[in-house]
């Protein structure tokens, strides 16, 4: 796919004394800036600018490129940095941005056209067809439009990835463009006594350990389980978190809007989280909705809902999504990176639909959750130090373990198919599983990633002296641990590690007559 944009950037006044360092920035950015993120790719997809003038306050600019780096990415990265250059020494600031037209060329081998659905857009015009070759052109884009990546959307509706499917033919995304393979598994445990549970959920809950919660996949954990639960938690922390000098902070689990945005989580997985309205200040609605619920015995949703304004946050479902707020904006020194945090204050929260079962696959769960902001050197090795002491303490606690490439990284759901020249590694997951006797699958207890530029582009973090930073974030599913652990070890006490032991704080089942049901 070859991309070729006319626009212009507007100064806040004429531009003509500042010639010469734009030059110098052009060029520069043609061998650095337009490149960045390409990977193993050829020079021939990123972008470059072709031609250029100065007229009066405008910088006229053609930007040509590939599929890696489309131009008009090309085009926003070219803002802040030339602003910089300009704005100190001639007081000029960068006004607006435009692109004027834009051709795209696609090729048929390596694309499927939809020509019906092009011709259903107002944007595209001058569609034509030749040899291998479509080719159309978008008019008149301003800068908001090209901010919110209308051009990427469009695309993506008129032209398909052919090599993008699976054996379905379902359409692929993002993820499965990287330099490795999901599902490898690249580490193993050793072997280790077990002493097997068929079915964990059942003998939990025959034991008193645990109660079903009404709610779908919410479970009440009684003591044991809970103390059980602490146990793991505190070696997590000590032989991991604290090893790597993480520093504890409490994260909220209410995420407004506007957070989930940054992070294009609502672009890939809205089906995926709990949405959260506040009430109205209307007490008149209220009033008729206790009176309803007074008389009938029933809940009156219809009234509640006149009551409540339009959802505006979700609950966690990621846990990490308050750590990259708190740096949205900010400016952070290459000196005293990484930034490492932890939170272990809650629950997290996935709409799993049908597919929630027992106390391995839930709704609602307890992590905890590492997240990092370093140089792109240090988020890598942060993010290996972590799952290299998560698979030492399995391995201490003699539990058999494997590793494998992550197929999902969720912070690249909402940008499926579109790449929009963020920079992310050879291996953004890893996933190491707690092996569950008689299942193929183990169960998922740390997810390590490395994010690229995803977060620091999207929540606008920047480095004093403009080098690259990227940020990674490990979560350790505790349910999902308690889960393994005893999968593997059982409900007796006695074929326990003593590390947890030493650790275990005495609980006991509270008594009741009708529970639990023998």
């Amino acid at each position: 796919m070859k991309f070729t944009l006319k626009g212009e950037i507007t100064f806040s006044k004429n531009a003509t004394e500042a010639k010469e360092d734009i030059q110098s920035f052009i060029d520069d950015a043609n061998k650095e800036l337009l490149l960045r993120g390409l990977g193993n790719e050829t020079i021939e997809a990123g972008a470059q600018i072709t031609d250029w003038n100065i007229t009066g306050d405008k910088l006229n600019l053609t930007i040509k490129s590939g599929h890696k780096i489309r131009a008009h990415d090309g085009l926003l990265r070219l803002k802040n940095p030339l602003s910089k250059i300009v704005g100190k020494k001639y007081h000029l600031g960068v006004r607006d941005m435009h692109i004027d037209t834009y051709e795209i060329s696609i090729p048929n081998d390596e694309y499927s056209f939809n020509k019906d659905a092009a011709l259903k857009f107002e944007q595209i015009q001058d569609i034509k067809e030749e040899d291998n070759l479509v080719c159309f052109t978008i008019k008149d884009i301003n800068e908001s439009e090209i901010k919110k990546q209308t051009i990427n959307r469009i695309i993506k509706q008129v032209a398909t990835k052919e090599e993008l499917t699976d054996e379905n033919g379902e359409q692929l995304d993002l993820t499965y463009k990287m330099n490795s393979t999901p599902g490898e598994i690249v580490y193993r445990s050793d072997k280790f006594e077990t002493h097997p549970v068929d079915d964990v959920t059942e003998e939990a809950l025959k034991l008193g350990w645990v109660k079903q919660f009404p709610g779908k996949g919410q479970w009440f954990y009684g003591p044991k389980m809970t103390a059980l639960e602490r146990a793991i938690e505190s070696i997590l922390v000590e032989k991991v978190l604290d090893k790597l000098d993480f520093q504890e902070c409490l994260f909220p689990k209410l995420i407004p809007f506007e957070v989930l945005d940054k992070m294009k989580y609502l672009e890939g997985l809205p089906e995926g989280m709990y949405y959260v309205s506040a009430p109205k200040r209307d007490p008149e609605a209220f009033d008729k909705f206790k009176q309803e619920l007074i008389i009938n015995h029933e809940i009156p949703i219809d009234l509640l809902k006149d009551g409540l304004k339009d959802p505006g946050y979700v609950n966690a479902a990621a846990q990490c999504e308050p750590f990259y707020e708190f740096l949205s904006h900010e400016v952070v020194d290459e000196k005293d990176l990484p930034i490492k945090c932890f939170d272990k204050s809650g629950w997290t929260y996935r709409w799993e639909g049908g597919g929630a079962k027992g106390l391995d696959r839930v709704h609602e769960f307890q992590r905890v959750e590492a997240v990092w902001c370093g140089t792109p050197e240090q988020v890598d090795e942060v993010r290996d130090q972590t799952l290299l002491l998560s698979q030492d303490l399995a391995s201490e606690l003699e539990l058999e373990w494997y590793t494998e490439v992550g197929d999902d990284p969720f912070y690249l759901e909402g940008r499926k198919v579109e790449n929009r020249g963020i920079e992310f590694p050879d291996v953004p997951k890893y996933e190491m599983r707690l092996v569950v006797p008689n299942r193929d699958k183990g169960v998922a207890v740390v997810s390590a990633n490395n994010h690229g530029t995803h977060f620091v582009e999207g929540f606008s973090i920047q480095e004093a002296h403009q080098h690259n930073i990227w940020t990674g974030c490990t979560g350790f599913g505790l349910t999902r641990w308690l889960f393994g652990f005893l999968a593997q070890k059982g409900f007796d006490k006695e074929n326990w590690p003593k590390m947890v032991l030493d650790r275990l704080k005495d609980a006991k089942t509270p008594k009741v007559l009708t529970w639990p049901k023998q």
